[in-house]
């Protein structure tokens, strides 16, 4: 198979090239029009990197909490509508036991075969919460975490447990980051009232992330940097982002990624379950919800979670947030495959690579998705 574009997004350019694919993998890169015959020309659409979803909770009424086996194999299908070849399915603040039965039938569904986007792990986004910043999460389900606890994780995800988030202060010790870290799974600040010292002693102990920045933990202080203010000095730390006007203003957006920059910012959707209902008035588990093209809102206006799309996010940073576009497009790409240990496989058109690609149109609308090399759309 052979695609081209005069925009192919190749070493952070667009240029005009073809890409070969043979059994999922891009085996070449050429100059646009190079080898004739059955090619399929993109024209001035661009052809890019699959878009990586990190932090993503659920779709249709259903999240990772509560997965089930036929459930994940429903969303992962869904997934590639926006551009998404690869996630990590986020669990929260729920019950052990229910996130653990969660976990469970994420990883029945990967060891069953699924068509769609790839589960590159499960993010556990909770129950490791401080009482200030815990958002939405529920409190009466928040852990301490310790090493028996993230074993019981790893144990029902059948070690699929990759990117796990904490509060800093809720430890005594950095003594379960360590342990993360030898286990290979990522760790991430967040939902954290933590100074600006322990966020740094937690970074120095692995963490490598801070969970969707500004919203759910400390802000910046002129005295107290706090968790914010740590996200934007520690330059070797990746930071997530919800880019859209709602859980950041474009204003906000735009300072964190231009201080970021192209190689650290990684945009997210946070996703919730009321993802995937019409946009409108809805009744939902006894509560009034207005839902709109980025969030859900009580009948009050409170805030009850995001309904965002990758490809949308990406679009509204470009135009709205003024986030230069290698900076945007890099945040839903390489970023997140480097952060998660996965740069040497996805997130860039190389050769070698997987042919996990997305073609869009200018305002970033998907008009294929390749996932190892097969048609999505």
């Amino acid at each position: 198979m052979i695609i081209q574009s005069k925009k192919v997004y190749y070493n952070e350019k667009f240029q005009a090239l073809q890409v070969e694919v043979v059994d999922g993998k891009i085996i070449g890169i050429y100059p646009y029009g190079l080898v004739g015959g059955n090619v399929t020309d993109y024209g001035d659409n661009m052809i890019l990197p699959g878009f990586i979803d990190i932090h993503n909770h659920g779709y249709g009424n259903c999240d990772s909490d509560h997965a089930t086996v036929d459930w994940v194999k429903h969303w992962m299908a869904y997934l590639p509508t926006e551009g998404v070849t690869s996630i990590c399915p986020t669990t929260s603040s729920a019950p052990h036991q229910v996130v653990l039965n969660g976990m469970r039938a994420i990883a029945q569904a990967c060891k069953e075969g699924y068509e769609g986007t790839n589960i590159l792990g499960i993010y556990s986004e909770g129950p490791f919460i401080c009482y200030d910043y815990r958002g939405a999460q529920d409190w009466n389900s928040h852990l301490v975490p310790t090493k028996e606890i993230i074993d019981q994780y790893l144990q029902a995800s059948d070690n699929r447990l990759l990117y796990v988030m904490l509060a800093p202060e809720m430890l005594d010790n950095t003594n379960v980051i360590k342990y993360c870290c030898s286990k290979g799974i990522k760790v991430t600040i967040g939902h954290t009232g933590a100074t600006f010292q322990q966020c740094k002693e937690a970074l120095e102990a692995g963490a490598v992330c801070f969970t969707h920045t500004y919203n759910g933990m400390r802000g910046l202080h002129h005295r107290e940097p706090g968790v914010v203010g740590a996200a934007m000095y520690f330059e070797d730390a990746y930071a997530e982002l919800i880019g859209d006007g709602v859980h950041v203003s474009f204003p906000a957006a735009h300072i964190l990624a231009k201080i970021k920059g192209k190689d650290r910012l990684i945009t997210v959707t946070d996703s919730v379950n009321v993802k995937g209902l019409p946009v409108g008035r809805h009744v939902h588990n006894g509560d009034v919800l207005i839902i709109d093209e980025n969030v859900a809102r009580l009948e009050d206006g409170t805030l009850d979670g995001s309904v965002n799309k990758l490809n949308v996010l990406v679009r509204r940073e470009i135009n709205e947030a003024k986030i230069d576009i290698v900076t945007a497009i890099n945040s839903v790409t390489c970023n997140p495959a480097n952060m998660l240990g996965y740069g040497h496989c996805k997130g860039y058109i190389k050769e070698h690579y997987d042919a996990d690609i997305t073609v869009m149109d200018k305002e970033f609308n998907p008009l294929q998705t390749y996932i190892a090399g097969k048609e999505m759309l």
